[in-house]
């Protein structure tokens, strides 16, 4: 069922671009915007999911401000860099991914999640480019 629901999670991330670039029956100025917005509950929503594996000895407070920055800075950029909002959210999903690596979160995960949170990461990490470059030529 989870890996229904982190696949259903990519819709937005894929017919957006789409629908505004290639059918445009979204002005593409309204689909960004609500991809932007949509980028930054979802980067919450998967920042806010670590939480539980931060109540397990050894947490670490600086490990729970890591966890909430992702989409602090993801309002952050969008507000003052929005012509460069989509490269950044693309680079914040990946920090979160590294993040969860290089901290050993990455190792309370099961091998099936880990495995469908790379899939989910790269997949994500292609539309916010693939929308920025199409974007451009609009």
């Amino acid at each position: 069922m989870l890996h229904i629901l982190g696949y259903a999670g990519l819709i937005p991330f894929v017919m957006l671009p789409i629908v505004s670039l290639v059918w445009p029956l979204v002005a593409p100025a309204q689909a960004l915007l609500v991809f932007q917005f949509y980028s930054c509950l979802i980067l919450g929503f998967m920042a806010g999911a670590i939480w539980p594996v931060l109540y397990q000895p050894p947490a670490e407070t600086t490990r729970a401000i890591w966890a909430v920055s992702f989409p602090v800075l993801a309002i952050i950029v969008i507000a003052l860099l929005p012509a460069y909002s989509l490269v950044a959210l693309a680079g914040l999903f990946v920090a979160l991914r590294l993040y969860e690596y290089f901290t050993e979160l990455n190792q309370h995960y099961s091998r099936a999640y880990r495995q469908l949170r790379n899939q989910l990461t790269t997949v994500v990490v292609i539309c916010h480019l693939a929308f920025y470059i199409g974007y451009a030529y609009v």
